[in-house]
């Protein structure tokens, strides 16, 4: 079967990367935080006789947060407000998560209202998201979720990505394409649409990095969720983002190589990636025409 589903809605898992790439840039390292006050303090060229200001330090938390990715720690980051009540509960459930976590993790609560912390919320340009606003960082310095409301205890747990989750993130903010095939290895077709997918990755020539996914890995269970993949699917599915982190394709059993290619390098604003041409590998429908009208 070769279905091509329309992808409508906006990927939300890697929504947070064009965020965190906005944000950070290539990783937001301690130059790129400076840079932004340095361009805030620093004044102009100015007579001798008069004084010129020094340069500000950066705010507590900011340098809290450069510690953690120094060190290799993924950080959860909370922007809220005094006085709002969903603030207070996400912040009571940042600590039952923290008490609870295994994982080295820093936790970093920002005021927003607070002058002393104007340097992060104008770095992370968070100055009118709505709050409780919490941003899961990697040591890179990569957002790689985000919490736009109240989360449990669990899903502040969930935010966490999982490892083939975060190769791609990584990819992405390298500015690369990715290709992801979710497979079970008793699939008929799964070895050769995962050749299908090496091919492709091959021909772009380091502009897409291919990654297999076993969906019987239970450390990817979350990822798979998050895409709102059955996991009890019968064909392999693929995805295919772009280098701006945005879905160019999604495929339901056999894929085209030259489909994969195509759709990694694409730019496009809906995310819809259509059917192209070319030598089919795996199975396919013998009418592509039909396959796309029964798409949602």
């Amino acid at each position: 079967m070769f279905r091509v589903v329309k992808s409508r809605w906006a990927f939300g898992i890697f929504g947070v990367v064009a965020f965190g790439m906005i944000i950070f840039g290539s990783g937001c390292k301690d130059q790129e935080v400076s840079s932004v006050q340095a361009k805030e303090t620093v004044s102009q060229p100015v007579q001798s006789s008069r004084q010129i200001p020094e340069q500000r330090q950066p705010s507590e938390a900011s340098q809290k947060l450069t510690r953690a990715h120094s060190t290799g720690k993924y950080a959860y980051v909370l922007f809220y407000e005094t006085g709002n009540a969903d603030c207070e509960i996400m912040t009571t459930n940042l600590d039952a998560f923290a008490q609870k976590t295994k994982k080295d993790i820093e936790i970093i609560k920002i005021d927003r209202k607070d002058p002393m912390n104007r340097d992060i919320v104008r770095s992370m340009r968070t100055q009118s998201a709505s709050v409780p606003l919490t941003l899961l960082t990697a040591p890179s310095g990569l957002i790689v979720s985000a919490l736009t409301k109240v989360a449990t205890v669990e899903e502040i747990e969930q935010a966490f990505p999982s490892p083939k989750k975060e190769e791609a993130l990584k990819y992405i903010q390298q500015k690369k394409g990715v290709i992801l095939c979710f497979c079970d290895g008793d699939m008929p077709s799964c070895k050769e649409i995962r050749g299908c997918c090496s091919q492709a990755e091959s021909k772009l020539a380091g502009k897409a990095e291919y990654i297999s996914v076993d969906m019987n890995d239970p450390e990817e269970a979350g990822f798979i969720k998050d895409l709102k993949i059955n996991p009890l699917a019968a064909e392999p599915i693929t995805y295919v983002l772009n280098p701006q982190g945005q879905v160019t394709g999604k495929y339901e059993g056999g894929v085209q190589v030259d489909d994969l290619v195509a759709a990694a390098t694409r730019v496009t604003r809906s995310g819809f990636c259509p059917p192209g041409s070319g030598k089919t590998c795996g199975p396919t429908k013998s009418n592509t025409n039909q396959a796309q009208k029964s798409t949602p």
